[in-house]
């Protein structure tokens, strides 16, 4: 007899705990009448810069035009040039790649040595490059020797810090503030998720976040004149308030994903699934927690019959995808590997003990 069935993330329980709050917040909006805009989006962004220890937040429609308007920013700026070409992680979502294009420049995949790029992997690189895009794919940061490097080289460097929400490095510096600006999503699967879509920019630098600010708004420079070549990507105003209502909730978010990850690092044994070294958890949210078997299909279904959901992040790695056709000639051992045989198992913040030991059971029962 299965026992009760564990998700791998139902969003309504999760989002159940705010509900009160979500409600009276939408009815204080409404009754502003000011749904563009105004002082949620403002009070967020200033909350979530504070939080991040940046100096500025701009809201976005999503986490991929975040990235995107931060490269054509960059070329506003004259930092970057017209049809740059980006060294960016071949393990990744293809959101990164795409922002890539849709800011006109060329993506540049390196393969990662065991999850995140490396400085080695960067120096191994033979094609010349304009600037960097790290990714803290599954939540954990990019190493700061990479960010070093570039430093070092005078090569600029961003990060896709969509996973990576309240991440902190060995020097308590946390994600949203280690690169040149970094590009966040509050999908609704996210350690921070909004109640749709919604993204976020933050950087250090004035120029950049006023040039950012900009772009997202038409490019606009004030109501009737456009400077720029912009987009309409702003941050809704109910989104920014709904993620004000869970932003105090995440650091204690974050940690319950760590205790979780801790715990199945720990009791999973089973030689025919493999699993990340402790090192994992160090710096690391664990917006994803992932384990990887030869024959997907095969272990999903025996996790799937015994009444545990699981996840793949991702199953075709970006530069496999027939929407980047030009790049499908392109091989990249460790990253196809990675995306051939992850799974990624339940771990999120109301994963109770029992639900835990029943995944570790199954797990090790395969």
């Amino acid at each position: 007899m299965i026992s009760t069935y564990i998700p791998y993330l139902d969003l309504q329980p999760y989002n159940n705990r705010f509900a009160q709050q979500d409600l009276k917040t939408f009815k204080e909006i409404q009754a502003t009448g000011k749904l563009i805009g105004g002082e949620w989006v403002s009070r967020f962004e200033s909350a979530f810069a504070s939080y991040c220890g940046a100096s500025h937040c701009i809201g976005t429609a999503n986490g991929l035009d975040a990235l995107t308007i931060i490269l054509k920013a960059e070329v506003a700026l004259g930092n970057l040039p017209e049809m740059a070409k980006i060294a960016v992680p071949a393990h990744t979502y293809i959101a990164t790649f795409l922002s890539i294009l849709h800011a006109g420049m060329q993506p540049i995949p390196v393969d990662v040595e065991e999850l995140n790029l490396t400085t080695q992997a960067l120096r191994q690189l033979h094609q010349k490059y304009d600037a960097i895009i790290a990714v803290d794919i599954y939540g954990k940061l990019v190493g700061d020797e990479v960010y070093d490097y570039a430093r070092e080289k005078s090569i600029p460097i961003y990060c896709d810090t969509a996973q990576s929400h309240g991440a902190t490095n060995d020097k308590g510096l946390k994600s949203g503030n280690l690169a040149r600006a970094s590009a966040f999503s509050f999908y609704p699967t996210k350690n921070l998720g909004a109640l749709g879509d919604a993204g976020a920019i933050t950087t250090n630098d004035h120029e950049l976040a006023i040039t950012c600010r900009k772009i997202a708004n038409y490019g606009r420079e004030s109501r009737f004149v456009n400077n720029l070549v912009g987009v309409n990507s702003r941050l809704d105003t109910l989104q920014a308030g709904f993620l004000l209502n869970r932003l105090p909730q995440l650091d204690t978010d974050n940690q319950r994903r760590v205790e979780i990850a801790a715990y199945y690092l720990k009791h999973l044994q089973n030689s025919k699934v493999r699993l990340h070294s402790l090192d994992f958890l160090n710096n690391n949210v664990v917006h994803v927690f992932p384990v990887y078997v030869d024959q997907r299909k095969v272990f999903v279904d025996h996790l799937d019959s015994q009444g545990i959901g699981t996840s793949a992040h991702y199953e075709v790695p970006p530069h496999q995808q027939k929407a980047l056709a030009h790049l499908n000639q392109l091989r990249f051992p460790v990253t196809e590997k990675l995306h051939r045989t992850e799974v990624s198992l339940p771990c999120h913040p109301l994963l109770t003990l029992e639900q835990m030991q029943r995944v570790v059971q199954v797990v090790n029962g395969y």
